[in-house]
Formats: C-alpha cells, structure tokens, sequence
C-alpha cells in the first residue's frame, strides 16, 4: 500500500462517506468499529472476489469533534465463503511476514492474533512500524484483520490486541447466523487445484509485500 491517509475528512460531502456500519456479501457480513471508530465509505469494496473496509477515528473521519480515542487505522478484509473455509492459524499469519520478528501470537476462541514488529510504516507511510494482524472466520467467509497506529501510540503495543478484538467481536456479534455453505462440486471446480496458503494469506492480507 505505502499510502499516506491523513487527508481523512478533508473535503467533499463529508457525513455521507461516514458510516458506523456497513454489510459485505449480501449482508452475510456485518462491519461494526468499536465505539469511537467509523468507517470510511471511500474505501468500501463489496466484490465477488473480496471485500473490503477502513475504519479510523469517527472525529479523523468526519472533522467533527466527538468521541475521542486514539487515531488508528483499521482495515478488514473479506473472502468468499467455502464449505471447508478454516481460517488461518496465528503461526500462518506469522508465516505472512517472512522475516519479521513476531512480538506476540495468540489464538483465542475463533480468533487469531499475531503482533509483528516491524512492517506498519512500510504499510501505511507514517505509521509505527509495530502492528497487529488477525483472522477469522464469520458463516463460512475468511476475515483478515490489521491495526495500524501512530509513531510510538499506545495502540502500536498491547492496547492494539484489544482493540481489533472488538472489532473482531462487534462483527461477529451484529453479523446474522447463516445456513452453513453448501459447496457445489462441478467440473471446473475438480480440475482446479485448491489455493495454496500464501495465495489465501496474500488475498487476507493485500499489503503482505
């Protein structure tokens, strides 16, 4: 990515490109920021392939004083749903990042979370080189979750833990309960091979490189 977001809230029809939620995949998924964090509209990406979500500061977003909490940027990614859909493991996210020293990995109930130490800055310019990646899965579609926080922000260290777990959380819980994914075996479908890790980790995670 390598992409500078500071310009959030500046110009155009402001309160309209600010959302407290949003739906992917026809609703199957339901994005819901913790308290103090909205979603930038701009940035949603609702296709057959992948979805995708930004959310930052409600204030950063919208210019608008409110609730105040620390300026981070979040992102949450979306891929389509599959019968044997098994959401990667922390040491598979770790496996995301070869070479990077891996500050924290934890695996909680359907959550994995991985802190890496560097590689936030070379994401988004400006931002601490510490951040948090995580994956999920919500009735049958991958997620991949990252945190960036600002130079030396409480967020760039144990608080980010806690923080994308409540975005984890909040869109777990607002999301429906849907009939399991039934997959249809065609022929095209056998002769394909399935897609290896790296492709699944690089479609999670688009800003791996």
């Amino acid at each position: 990515m390598g992409s500078d977001f500071s310009s959030f809230g500046a110009g155009g029809d402001v309160e309209r490109n600010v959302i407290r939620t949003t739906t992917l995949y026809d609703g199957d998924i339901v994005v819901r920021g913790p308290e103090g964090y909205c979603i930038d509209r701009r940035s949603l990406k609702d296709r057959t392939a992948q979805g995708f979500v930004m959310l930052a500061s409600c204030e950063a977003l919208s210019g608008v004083r409110g609730q105040a909490v620390e300026p981070v940027i979040m992102t949450l990614t979306v891929l389509p749903g599959k019968a044997d859909t098994t959401p990667p493991t922390a040491t598979e996210i770790a496996a995301s990042m070869p070479g990077t020293q891996v500050i924290k990995a934890v695996e909680g109930e359907g959550l994995s979370l991985v802190h890496f130490a560097s590689g936030g800055d070379q994401a988004l310019a400006g931002k601490d080189p510490r951040h948090w990646r995580g994956a999920m899965a919500v009735n049958g579609h991958l997620i991949g979750l990252a945190l960036y926080a600002r130079q030396g922000g409480k967020m760039a260290g144990d608080d980010g833990q806690s923080l994308l777990t409540r975005l984890a959380v909040n869109t777990k819980s607002a999301s429906p309960v849907r009939p399991p994914v039934v997959a249809t075996v065609t022929e095209e479908t056998r002769a394909s091979p399935p897609g290896s890790l790296g492709t699944l980790l690089g479609g999670l995670f688009p800003d791996s490189s």
